[in-house]
């Protein structure tokens, strides 16, 4: 357990520091503007990413993400909050460091990106430092609640997450001996690409 959890941790800082939500000048970040109460996210202007590890001693946590998604965030300009989110992620466009893990991870071991072209996320409640919603991944819809730092401003939205999720929950059985059922999310909207 408490491996498990400094492996969680570790993760987290990693994929952190490697989209800039680890830097305290807040260069990395950027504002998605607003316009009609909407910003429109893409990976023009945001990341979905994620790293997975295996079991043992020797975990190589391996990143990934997706490389075409697309969604809103609906925002109170005159109350600067987030009103709700949605994200409509491409499970086809998944990428990774390695060629071949890219593969697997496409294939019906774990995202069976054929059968399950897509995933989604659709909030349910916002709160100032957190995000409830509906996440379907794999064909199965889970209700989540993610921590977040939101901001809202005149020069946009800034939304940045960082949690983790069980793949064993959705569906992704692929052999848990051999790879972490806990899977680190970073999901940021409001990056300069």
């Amino acid at each position: 357990m408490i491996k498990r959890r400094l492996l969680e941790a570790v993760c987290a800082a990693a994929i952190g520091t490697v989209l800039g939500l680890n830097d305290s000048r807040g260069e990395t970040n950027a504002a998605v503007p607003v316009a009609g109460g909407l910003a429109a996210i893409g990976p023009e202007n945001s990341k979905l990413q994620f790293v997975c590890a295996h079991v043992g001693a020797k975990p190589d946590p391996r990143k990934g993400g997706f490389a075409k998604f697309s969604g809103k965030a609906e925002v109170d300009p005159a109350a600067k909050s987030l009103k709700s989110l949605a994200l409509d992620i491409d499970t086809t466009s998944l990428w990774t460091e390695f060629d071949m893990l890219t593969t697997h991870l496409k294939s019906p071991d774990f995202f069976e990106v054929r059968r399950f072209p897509s995933a989604k996320f659709e909030s349910t409640k916002i709160e100032p430092a957190a995000i409830a919603g509906k996440l379907t991944l794999h064909g199965v819809t889970k209700e989540i609640t993610i921590p977040a730092t939101i901001t809202v401003s005149e020069a946009g939205v800034r939304i940045a997450s960082e949690f983790t999720i069980n793949r064993l929950d959705y569906g992704i059985n692929f052999d848990p001996k051999k790879v972490e059922d806990k899977v680190a999310l970073t999901v940021v909207v409001g990056e300069k690409p």
